[in-house]
């Protein structure tokens, strides 16, 4: 019996995700996201393309920690600091 992974805190940022997947992860978009997923898990990118891409979007510094992250955790961090930036 397969075991079913929670994702109701993931579908809380249902709009950062999309957000993430249109404008940064252009050529990947998962079936399903679970709660335990992280930037590293959602595309096939390599870690060091991620982070470039990821840090030019969110207009502030993406580390490897953030990429290890889950994703309900780190889209809502780096979202503020987007705003941040742009306000400044």
């Amino acid at each position: 019996m397969a075991e079913l992974v929670p994702d109701h805190r993931t579908k809380k940022i249902a709009t950062l995700l999309d957000a993430l997947f249109r404008d940064v992860l252009h050529e990947d978009e998962p079936i399903f996201v679970s709660d335990e997923a992280t930037l590293l898990d959602v595309s096939l990118a390599a870690p060091d393309d991620l982070i470039r891409r990821c840090s030019a979007y969110y207009q502030t510094t993406v580390t490897a920690a953030d990429l290890r992250t889950p994703l309900w955790k780190v889209l809502p961090e780096l979202a503020k600091r987007r705003v941040s930036a742009r306000d400044r």
